[in-house]
């Protein structure tokens, strides 16, 4: 039975993919855009494809269609490595995500999907870290606890996805990645002991869409089962890509390049799926190797 979907986000990496695998499975979808053109361009034509260009930071009308939709998944935010970290640009994390949620949970009356992160464990070394875990104290950490505590206020049933490194050769880390890697230029961050938590964009988008028609709740760590470091991932990727990558990058080369955001690459997070592993969840790409490959 076809449901109708209110997608924020849908234009970006991720948002995009889920736009596209909610139409194939024949829902009816709704998206919200600043930028109603830019929308047009980047989904695909369909009759059962809705934009409407509005801004969810801020109480509109999108706010009633949202409100006439079974599911809302909500994926909006501004990139982590789209600006050093000055105190306009944290505000500006802060609103889109903190800000938009809190509008957009007053109107998800059926079932809510909203975006977090596993910066929400913060810094923790080897530590495995499940959805009890305890949250950390950096800034990322903070970001992401007020964020899911404004996902809370939704009515509907609530699911909180805790996203680790999506995978996608079209953007995101890895598509920054793969032209260093592919001039066999590519190599370990800081030390590269720090874990990395990592999905391919397959395993989200199914993720979502079991999230919108499930019965799940609550936080979910939205992660692959084999965790990786740094240095495994970099040799991993090498391998994939017959290139070399051993050349390191040091913590301090990070920091001058992308400022405090840098400390998402060196800080280490031991994340394990262990809600989607009790569901019995069937990983498309359970491990690196597999995922890269089927990106390359």
């Amino acid at each position: 039975m076809a449901v109708r979907v209110f997608v924020t986000g849908g234009t970006g990496l991720v948002g995009s993919r889920v736009v596209v695998d909610q139409l194939r499975r024949g829902n009816d979808v709704i998206v919200v855009s600043r930028n109603e053109a830019r929308a047009v361009r980047i989904l695909p034509a369909h009759d059962s494809l809705q934009i409407i260009q509005d801004d969810v930071n801020f109480e509109g009308k999108w706010q009633e269609a949202a409100g006439d939709c079974d599911a809302v998944v909500h994926l909006a935010g501004s990139g982590i490595f789209d600006h050093r970290w000055s105190s306009a640009y944290k505000k500006t994390m802060r609103d889109s995500r903190i800000g938009s949620t809190k509008h957009v949970a007053t109107v998800a009356n059926g079932t809510f999907v909203c975006a977090s992160a596993t910066g929400i464990y913060g810094d923790r070394g080897d530590t495995p870290l499940d959805e009890q875990s305890d949250p950390g104290s950096d800034f990322l950490s903070r970001l992401c606890q007020e964020w899911e505590k404004e996902a809370c206020n939704s009515s509907g049933r609530v699911v909180m996805l805790r996203f680790g490194i999506v995978l996608d050769k079209l953007g995101g880390a890895l598509g920054r990645m793969l032209p260093i890697f592919r001039l066999g230029l590519g190599g370990p961050i800081g030390n590269g002991r720090q874990y990395w938590p990592w999905i391919a964009w397959q395993d989200v988008v199914e993720i979502i869409a079991q999230s919108v028609d499930g019965n799940w709740q609550g936080p979910i760590n939205v992660v692959a089962p084999e965790p990786v470091d740094a240095k495994t991932f970099a040799k991993t990727l090498g391998g994939v890509l017959h290139r070399p990558a051993f050349l390191p990058v040091p913590k301090c080369v990070i920091r001058l390049a992308v400022g405090q955001a840098g400390s998402v690459l060196t800080s280490s997070q031991n994340v394990v799926p262990a809600f989607l592993q009790r569901q019995q969840f069937g990983f498309k790409h359970p491990s690196l190797h597999s995922a890269l490959t089927s990106m390359n």
